[in-house]
């Protein structure tokens, strides 16, 4: 197959350069016929396969036979021009933008301590993967304790008392039906039953307040993820200014990068980005866009893009700098 190609190649060039040309050069001695004989006797003998060596010897030889059709005698007559043949195909080209940003997790959240109290265990350090719900930290919670106390004292006391003026309540409205006593009176016992109700109210209000407060003393994971910045040990005292520690599911990873108003008209959700990082400079990694903001800063002229890209064998981290 090789051989014919070849033989067929050399063929066509000399026909099409003979035929381009317009004219016949009766003057030339030069055989073309001749020519043509001694290629395809060369292209017969020729090796399949061959090595780099066999190849330059037998071009040479080519050469050697196209030298006297391009003296001066057949100017402009044949003119053998080395050239590389493709098909033409149809491709699509890419228009590429790059900007940079940060990697986070997907999510990732700061736990912020809402009872300020003395830390008295920790269950966790940095890179342990939690669960939703499991415990992290405890807070001392003698003092909200005793705060629940009171409010379950109070609410049981209110409870009471709407009990009693109820029962006034049921007496005194038989009354007011028979006309047995003023309505001043029965006025003066509804609003005894009405405020009863809120003092009840009140103190359900401060129980629950209480309860929760005491469930504050338990820091719990808000999602699955990894661990890392706990900022407290044992012992410390626990503040709400001042996270305990940050939750990053890092199964997906997202990166928020700022797009300019001219290349934002190109971008849509779900559009294919390449990320790649200073830790494996040669590897990119694949994501999709899954978020684009409705607005523009007026300030940087710029839109929010997020990006989110798989990360299942956990390489990308976050905080690390990615281009996009």
């Amino acid at each position: 197959m090789k051989k014919t190609i070849l033989l067929l190649s050399t063929a066509m060039l000399f026909l099409l350069s003979c035929g381009g040309s317009g004219k016949q050069w009766e003057s030339s001695e030069i055989s073309y016929i001749q020519t043509v004989d001694d290629i395809r006797e060369l292209t017969g003998n020729l090796p399949d396969p061959m090595n780099d060596n066999e190849a330059r010897r037998y071009l040479s030889k080519i050469q050697k036979l196209m030298i006297p059709l391009e003296s001066d005698k057949v100017k402009n007559d044949l003119r053998v021009v080395p050239v590389n043949v493709r098909t033409a195909e149809r491709e699509y080209i890419a228009e590429r933008v790059r900007y940079l940003g940060d990697i986070k997790g997907d999510p990732s959240i700061a736990v912020y301590p809402k009872l300020s109290d003395i830390i008295t265990d920790i269950y966790v350090q940095n890179g342990d993967h939690v669960q939703k719900g499991d415990i992290l930290a405890r807070i001392d919670d003698a003092g909200v304790r005793d705060s629940k106390k009171q409010a379950e004292a109070g609410y049981r006391s209110a409870k009471s008392q709407l009990e009693n003026v109820r029962s006034e309540y049921e007496r005194t409205k038989a009354l007011h039906e028979d006309n047995a006593i003023s309505q001043s009176q029965w006025e003066q016992v509804v609003t005894q039953l009405e405020v009863a109700k809120a003092g009840l109210s009140q103190a359900e209000a401060v129980l629950e307040m209480a309860k929760t407060q005491l469930s504050h003393a338990i820091l719990r994971a808000p999602a699955n993820g990894y661990v890392s910045g706990r900022a407290y040990d044992p012992g410390d005292m626990a503040t709400p200014q001042k996270p305990f520690a940050s939750i990053h599911d890092i199964e997906n990873v997202k990166i928020a990068i700022n797009v300019t108003e001219r290349d934002l008209g190109n971008i849509e959700e779900g559009q294919r980005a390449e990320i790649t990082v200073g830790a494996y400079p040669e590897e990119i990694f694949e994501g999709r866009i899954s978020v684009i903001s409705p607005v523009i800063d007026p300030m940087t002229r710029t839109a929010n893009i997020e990006i989110i890209s798989e990360n299942k064998n956990l390489r990308l981290k976050p905080g690390m700098f990615a281009h996009v």
